[in-house]
């Protein structure tokens, strides 16, 4: 009889150490899933979020602080579109002063393509309107974009810009 309980024993606890193993691998597999998932939707936030503040700051300039504007988006770029920035930027500057330019941008609305943990595509519509000299009461229009985003040091940046 003892030989029986001490088997039966056995099997229970083997069995309950079986099945605890399993509630736990589940448990664990289900952490991951949802560890996963909270990733994807934060790097959906970050990246679209990133891309309607480049989008705004790629057409939002003034005179009175040009320079500083134009910065923030050679450091807001990577590769060849920061560098293309600055040198275009850099010969309209005297022009955008002389004309006492100020460009204003609002998004309109803001979606994304697709995100994976270092890239992104977001497409921006922006209200956009360009004070001067010359429209002293300024001239609005509406821009759409396509920015092609990348993640380096934990923030995104325009890899790419482009208007749709």
């Amino acid at each position: 009889m003892d030989r029986v309980v001490a088997v039966t024993a056995g099997v229970t606890a083997a069995v309950l150490a079986v099945g605890g193993g399993s509630l736990a691998a589940v448990h664990a597999h289900q952490l991951s899933e949802r560890a996963a998932l909270s990733a994807k939707v934060s790097y959906q936030d970050e990246a679209l979020g990133a891309g309607r503040q480049i989008a705004v700051d790629f057409l939002a300039y003034d005179y009175r602080h040009i320079d500083a504007d134009f910065t923030r988006v050679v450091n807001e770029s990577v590769g060849s579109l920061s560098k293309d920035f600055a040198t275009q930027s850099a010969g309209v500057r005297d022009l955008i002063v002389k004309a006492k330019a100020v460009s204003t941008a609002t998004v309109a609305s803001a979606g994304l393509v697709y995100v994976t943990g270092t890239t992104a595509r977001v497409l921006v519509s922006l209200n956009r309107t360009v004070f001067n000299t010359s429209v002293p009461k300024g001239q609005s229009n509406a821009v759409d974009l396509q920015l092609d985003l990348v993640r380096r040091h934990g923030r995104w940046l325009a890899s790419a810009v482009k208007p749709l």
